[in-house]
């Protein structure tokens, strides 16, 4: 039998970028973020003790939003290149399966965090665990999706990691130079939007008459963003440099043109930089935050074109010549149950806003 792909390759391709950039929103601001809250946390300054609790009370719904979100590039992931997703999550079955315990414990880590009150040292001790959890889990993510276009490799992977013919689901790319690379440009990627986050937090989402806000927190939020976009901005430098030096060919391949999305993460920083100089305006904030979506949404191209490039070289894999059994009946109802479900989001968000004005 045939087999074929249920919807056009623009269709999957189209989503899978909206997915991906959507759960990177939410994953920026735990994943880089989190580090950032455990350090100001540990400082507890007036500003930095209050972005510290603000912050942590947003982290278990951050968390749920990229978690929802990152199902979005997964379901077309598995639509399009089930013969390399699948080779790649049954010769890493364990480390896949090891997600789920390690992401539990990191979930209820931060809802631990965030109603600790006025028990620090409970929030900070729950904060490292949750952060440890997830940072494993990118790890583990980054070895599955880089063994999926190690076609060339799966061979020897078998051999090494079966027995009498049987996988054993032991097989892993932790060696691999160009996994950690990946792990440092998501983590650069992501301390920029926690930092744009931050300001616009402060700026679009806290009421100016809150109670407890410190003195002069809003330029402080500004400081901030300026310079965790500056220091994410020089990791997205370094790692162009690696891939323009060719040093790493999977790391080439997967971020062919990632000196692309540095431009507007460059750009948010010296906007922020203007708004920290100037007292900062919710016009420079805005813009700020509507450049690094451009950045991340640059990034999911680039990422997306460096995968099917990487499919073709590494595992002989074209999916733009996959024979397409278009289902329209079922692609319609995806369309309008995922807006629906990015409505129902949007709204969620505003009533969280609306309670924490009062």
């Amino acid at each position: 039998m045939l087999e074929t792909v249920p919807a056009p390759f623009w269709f999957v391709q189209f989503f899978k970028v909206v997915g991906f950039v959507l759960h990177m929103i939410p994953m920026g601001i735990w994943f880089a973020g989190l580090p950032v809250v455990i350090l100001c946390a540990i400082k507890n300054g007036k500003q930095s003790g209050f972005y510290a609790r603000r912050m942590s009370k947003q982290l278990p719904v951050m968390m749920a939003l990229g978690i929802n979100f990152g199902i979005v590039p997964l379901l077309f992931l598995q639509t399009t290149y089930y013969k390399a997703f699948y080779t790649a999550t049954i010769l890493t079955a364990w480390f896949w399966i090891a997600v789920i315990p390690i992401l539990i414990v990191g979930y209820y880590s931060l809802y631990i965090a965030a109603y600790s009150g006025e028990k620090r040292d409970r929030m900070i001790l729950c904060s490292i665990l949750a952060s440890l959890c997830l940072i494993c889990i990118g790890m583990l993510n980054t070895n599955g999706l880089t063994l999926m276009v190690s076609g060339n490799q799966w061979g020897d992977i078998i051999a090494q990691t079966g027995y009498y013919g049987a996988v054993l689901g032991t097989a892993h790319n932790f060696c691999e130079p160009a996994l950690l690379m990946r792990l440092i440009t998501m983590f650069g990627l992501g301390l920029i939007t926690a930092g744009v986050w931050a300001t616009f937090d402060a700026h679009f989402l806290m009421r100016a008459d809150a109670a407890g806000v410190p003195a002069n927190y809003r330029q402080w939020t500004t400081t901030l963003a300026f310079l965790l976009t500056f220091v994410g901005s020089a990791i997205l430098f370094s790692t162009s440099y690696v891939v323009e030096m060719d040093t790493y060919p999977a790391l080439t391949v997967a971020y062919p043109y990632v000196g692309v999305a540095l431009l507007p993460a460059f750009l948010a920083c010296m906007i922020l930089l203007v708004a920290r100089i100037t007292s900062g305006s919710m016009f420079l904030i805005g813009l700020a935050a509507l450049l690094q979506f451009l950045a991340l949404a640059t990034f999911g191209v680039i990422r997306q074109i460096g995968q099917n490039a990487g499919m073709v070289r590494f595992s002989g894999i074209d999916v733009s010549t996959l024979p397409e059994a278009v289902q329209w009946d079922t692609l319609i109802a995806f369309v309008v149950l995922f807006l629906l479900g990015v409505g129902v989001i949007l709204w969620m968000v505003a009533q969280c806003v609306k309670c924490a004005g009062k």
